[in-house]
């Protein structure tokens, strides 16, 4: 949902300057796991099938939802291999390497470090993104925002090219995936983190994605002046960080522990970001140029607010997710340049 735009005033969780270590919460809980680990031992000959069992009892012992499932897929990945093709080969010998190397891993996914993390993979609009740390995960949801994009680029037909700033683009799934789908698509993707557009070339190399992508890094519009497209750029597409401070401790461990703060939090209300794309969207849009943000729960009416607020924007337009939650807003640009109201 969230791509990774980062705070630059909150330290990052597990600061290594704190040499004075105290136990902590997680010192506990790994402990804790260390411990079910011991009664949950590897088979004594190591097969496809028994590796597995054994993986799936000890995900269960450790409350993960799809224990089997996910023991399955983390073994076809380590094994180079199609999940299916476990069941061809249950009684295949695994070698002693690659069985320390699966045991780390649903060690790992135990802790609770997303599975996506640990296979390096997340499929996004039936896509292959490679994903670490340094990047969010993508999510189903922000596929909406993509088809919405494609929808109003399809209504810009007479154009030679269409410029396409995506603000935020943590692993580079949108762009990616834009210029897949949109053939004059030529796209300015821009993110705060170096990280993460590191992240982002990898999978626009990996996809033949790099020549019409131009990665910058900055603060969302920032790092676009000297591009040369000021008042021309067609469609502004973001999915920012929108969990509030307060919403943050409540979020599932898997994100709070593991997926990247900076991309996950926007201030007091969750609207930071937000407020400062719509203020400075006037700048760099062409007339009858759209904006399309992903949006949290409960924030489109807020966030659709900002837009009319400037009065250089249309009534904005909402799509609902999966969930039935207003998850995407739209908003086109007037005719005429209208003047902030700020």
């Amino acid at each position: 949902m969230l791509p990774d735009t980062r705070e630059t005033n909150t330290p990052p969780k597990d600061s290594k300057q704190n040499t004075n270590h105290h136990p902590s919460i997680r010192d506990f809980r790994n402990k804790d796991v260390r411990s079910r680990e011991k009664n949950t031992l590897l088979p004594d000959t190591c097969t496809v099938s028994r590796l597995v069992l054994w993986a799936g009892k000890t995900l269960q012992a450790h409350g993960i939802d799809s224990p089997r499932l996910d023991a399955e897929v983390i073994l076809s990945y380590l094994l180079g291999c199609k999940r299916i093709d476990l069941y061809g080969n249950p009684d295949m010998p695994v070698e002693n390497a690659l069985t320390i190397r699966y045991q780390k891993a649903i060690r790992r996914r135990a802790q609770r470090v997303p599975l996506q993390y640990i296979v390096n993979h997340a499929e996004f609009m039936s896509l292959d993104f490679y994903v670490d740390e340094r990047v969010l995960i993508p999510r189903p949801e922000t596929e909406l925002a993509v088809e919405a994009v494609i929808k109003r680029a399809h209504t810009l037909a007479g154009e030679d090219e269409i410029i396409i700033v995506d603000i935020g683009t943590g692993s580079g799934n949108i762009s990616v995936a834009l210029v897949k789908k949109l053939e004059k698509a030529r796209i300015f993707a821009v993110d705060i983190s170096p990280d993460a557009l590191a992240v982002a070339r990898i999978n626009a190399r990996r996809h033949g994605a790099l020549t019409r992508i131009t990665f910058l890094c900055g603060d969302t519009f920032q790092p676009l002046e000297g591009q040369g497209i000021e008042s021309k750029v067609n469609v502004i597409v973001s999915n920012p960080p929108y969990i509030s401070r307060g919403e943050f401790p409540t979020l599932q461990k898997e994100v709070r522990d593991y997926e990247p703060y900076g991309a996950l939090v926007s201030g007091q209300d969750g609207l930071q970001i937000f407020k400062r794309i719509v203020l400075q969207a006037n700048t760099w849009l062409k007339p009858g140029g759209f904006i399309i943000f992903e949006v949290g729960e409960k924030q489109a009416g807020e966030v659709a607010r900002l837009l009319q607020d400037t009065g250089c924007f249309r009534k904005p337009e909402f799509i609902k997710d999966y969930q039935h939650i207003y998850r995407i807003v739209i908003a086109q640009r007037e005719g005429n340049r209208g003047q902030n109201r700020h």
